[in-house]
């Protein structure tokens, strides 16, 4: 059964009458706990409901499931990467950049409660199909997937709590009384886990999958998540063995010719995706184009939910190389989005944008313009200069469902995470230079200069993470494991005020208002830990200072 479609199953409901009162007769429209294990396809359909809730679509609440949510308030909101267009009742706004979140606050529970749902649903399948008498083959590759996916929804909790409590079996409280309330595991305890979990489903999933399977894991999946477990704890030789793998697995992954299209649903499960969630418009609906479109577009209106900031145009190159704080030659502060790394204007609408069937103008003094400059935010305007096209097909009607599929690991990525990781276990060699040329050249950049050190090359392999990985969730975590976000919080998020002069356009970077992150170093690296976690299971300590 395809992914791409809900666990579902449909049937007529079967009336026998027998004289024999005592006969059981087994329900046709459902399965029941007895049947679902009988068969490898009843079992496949459990598993279908796991991968189900890999994301479970639009939501206004975020954490839902990192990186992939499709939300008004996606999780770059929560960086320095973007704001959120309308302020009313938005988390990014009215929690995080005020600092005022803590153990109470609502976006946490969901997350903490999807999360070990999930993880229990993955507990009960393994039990039971190790339990059965499938065929080893097919016994091998359903629990590959099970560990995969558990392997999956616990570095979702790690990537915001730390070390969580690892359970590993199905919990029942009738049964085991309070020995189902576990305390965290370390950190260091929660990795080793994912790295044993993935290497152990690798080694029964397929290299690659058939097209009806598409959204199945792989090996490349479970490497994937496990390398960029190891990178997130700076286990730098470990990182770069597990993506080597990737990369010389012989599974035909390369980079999308395209940047901007690598994203459209006209062209997902593409060469450069190893792992993606799959929609479908007609059976699970996602909404980004409502959310992420412009606040007026030629055929409709989106909420601008997404504006990103001066701070992330600034890191995006000129053809020469250079940043215009680097002083590239290309730079003309008359046309200053000119000549830009192609990457540019495949992510970002900027002030004269060509969008659908017109030009979107973020400038002060056009009339009647919902989509010009506001950073305050009150009037329901962009709050920055710049909307979000990453994405964002500019073929569907802001309102409906476009089906696109959500990437969470592609190829490019692995480059990147491989070169990070190589440069900080040995140093700059010829296989980092190699790795992030291929990156720069679909960009349409030239190499990186030889002979940069080890820190030259960490800093220019952090900003090619940025601009690549834009709008893709990483941000978020990025800047923490780096222990960045209190530098990188402590300047204003910008916004480019463009007015006229002469008919002439005068461009002035300035402060977006509520663009103020409040960080607190002594505990904001890590989110708290729900209340009602803590008031239900006493072995679970908060992390400190909330």
């Amino acid at each position: 059964m395809k992914l791409r479609k809900l666990f579902y199953i449909a049937g007529c409901c079967i009336m026998l009458a027998s004289c024999d009162n005592s006969l059981d007769i087994e329900p046709t429209d459902q399965l029941t706990d007895a049947s679902v294990w009988k068969t490898p396809t009843n079992a496949g359909l459990f598993l279908n409901d796991i991968y189900n809730n890999l994301n479970p679509g639009p939501q206004s609440t975020v954490f839902t499931n990192l990186p992939s949510e499709i939300s008004n308030d996606p999780l770059d909101n929560f960086s320095d990467n973007s704001i959120s267009g309308p302020l009313a009742g938005i988390p990014s706004y009215e929690n995080f950049a005020q600092g005022s979140y803590g153990p109470s606050t609502p976006i946490f529970t969901p997350h903490w409660k999807n999360m070990y749902a999930n993880i229990r649903k993955c507990n009960v399948f393994i039990k039971n199909v190790s339990a059965s008498g499938f065929d080893e083959a097919t016994k091998k590759g359903l629990l590959a997937q099970a560990k995969f996916l558990r392997a999956y929804f616990y570095k979702s909790l790690m990537d915001i709590y730390g070390g969580v409590p690892l359970i590993t079996i199905p919990l029942n409280q009738a049964e085991q009384g309070d020995a189902i309330f576990y305390p965290r595991n370390t950190w260091e305890e929660c990795v080793a886990f994912i790295q044993k979990e993935c290497e152990e489903a690798a080694a029964d999933l397929p290299l690659k999958v058939a097209a009806k399977d598409a959204g199945r894991a792989t090996k490349g999946a479970a490497w994937a998540l496990k390398g960029e477990t190891e990178l997130y704890a700076s286990k730098w030789a470990d990182a770069a063995a597990t993506h080597k793998k990737i990369m010389e697995s012989g599974a035909g992954y390369d980079l999308y010719p395209d940047y901007g299209a690598l994203f459209l649903p006209a062209n997902e499960n593409n060469v450069e995706v190893i792992f993606d969630i799959q929609y479908a418009a007609n059976i699970r609906g996602n909404i980004k184009e409502k959310y992420w479109n412009p606040v007026k577009v030629s055929d409709g209106g989106g909420w601008g939910a997404v504006n990103p900031t001066q701070n992330l145009v600034d890191d995006y190159e000129f053809l020469d190389g250079k940043t215009e704080a680097e002083g590239s030659a290309l730079f003309d502060p008359e046309n200053p989005y000119n000549n830009r790394d192609k990457r540019f204007a495949a992510t970002i609408i900027y002030d004269g944008s060509p969008w659908k069937s017109g030009v979107i103008y973020t400038r002060l003094g056009v009339a009647n313009n919902p989509n010009e400059l506001d950073a305050s935010g009150a009037g329901g305007k962009g709050r920055t200069g710049y909307f979000m096209k990453k994405a964002v097909d500019p073929a569907v009607v802001p309102g409906n469902s476009s089906g696109g599929n959500s990437i969470i690991w592609r190829y490019a990525e692995v480059l990147l995470n491989y070169a990070e990781a190589q440069n900080e276990a040995v140093g700059p060699d010829e296989s980092v230079y190699a790795a992030i040329k291929k990156v720069r050249l679909r960009a349409g950049l030239p190499e990186l200069p030889a002979n940069l050190t080890k820190d030259q090359m960490r800093a220019r392999i952090r900003r090619e993470r940025r601009v690549e990985l834009a709008f893709e969730g990483k941000r978020f975590s990025d800047i923490r494991r780096w222990k960045t976000a209190e530098a990188i919080f402590a300047q204003p998020l910008r916004a480019m005020k463009i007015t006229l002069a002469g008919g002439k356009p005068v461009y002035e970077k300035v402060n977006a208002g509520g663009g103020k992150i409040a960080f607190d170093a002594s505990k904001n690296y890590l989110m708290p830990i729900p209340q009602s976690v803590i008031a239900q299971n006493t072995k679970i300590r908060q992390n400190p200072n909330y």
